[in-house]
């Protein structure tokens, strides 16, 4: 837990003062974990596919306050079907179910398996991923703009 807390530590603060990007051309979520409460809404600006741009408002726990620093930072670039492979290893990594020393695409979310045991906060860690998840599914919605939220 000692390696959890030293990285929390690194990470949280990246994300405690909002970062909101103007719509249009980014598009918001906002989601939730109905098991401890934590709120997130992500703007994104996609372009071609891509994630060119974040923004954040995050009130979460740390876990799920470091969860969205990594992924703000990391998925620009990225598109849909590798965001979705970094979630599914990070849900395999909370699971139990990763094979040991199984290669991860963002190393860092390897400190999450601290919080494996708390099943409760799960919901906190994934919130930024099911985020970019409903993003990318509205993308090619018409009246492209705000989106409802969706719990976790």
């Amino acid at each position: 837990m000692e390696t959890l807390y030293k990285a929390l530590k690194k990470y949280v603060p990246r994300v405690r003062k909002d970062k909101r990007l103007p719509a249009p051309p980014a598009r918001t979520v906002d989601v939730y974990s109905e098991l401890c409460g934590s709120k997130l809404t992500l703007d994104a600006e996609i372009v071609d596919g891509r994630v060119a741009d974040v923004g954040y408002r995050v009130r979460a726990c740390s876990l799920g306050q470091a969860a969205t620093a990594i992924a703000a930072q990391r998925a620009i670039g990225m598109d849909a079907a590798g965001l979705a492979r970094v979630q599914t290893q990070l849900e395999n990594l909370l699971s139990g179910s990763s094979e040991p020393d199984a290669p991860l695409d963002w190393p860092e979310v390897e400190i999450f398996a601290a919080a494996r045991q708390h099943s409760a906060r799960h919901g906190a860690i994934l919130l930024p991923f099911v985020a970019f998840q409903k993003l990318f599914a509205n993308d090619h919605a018409p009246g492209k703009g705000a989106t409802e939220g969706e719990s976790v």
